[in-house]
């Protein structure tokens, strides 16, 4: 399952190249911080992109990496929510820019 998520972090990844400018597309509401709901949409973008039957599952032959687990749309907002906890380093239940912008911790 790794492979596959590292497939759809590839997806979005480009963006991580202008930092300011992807904190304002997942900061959806403008407020200078970023919620689990807005970071699990962005996380989400690829995710759709991906399900090409619109079924909320990743099957093998509509990922980028062979022989792939399926993966449900809860599975990869759980896993992205674990992820929007590890990068919350002050816990208040947001993303600050450099919090988001931090390498994801494990």
């Amino acid at each position: 399952m790794r492979a596959s998520l590292l497939a759809l972090l590839v997806l979005v990844s480009p963006a991580l190249a202008q930092t300011d400018d992807y904190f304002s597309r997942v900061d959806l509401d403008g407020d200078g911080r970023v919620s689990l709901e807005e970071f699990l949409e962005r996380m989400g973008f690829a995710f759709r992109q991906m399900d090409i039957d619109g079924n909320g599952v990743l099957e093998p032959h509509e990922q980028h990496v062979p022989d792939a687990p399926r993966i449900t749309i809860e599975q990869h907002e759980a896993r992205f929510g674990a992820q929007f906890r590890r990068q919350d380093a002050d816990g208040d239940g947001y993303l600050s820019r450099a919090e988001l912008l931090a390498p994801p911790r494990r």
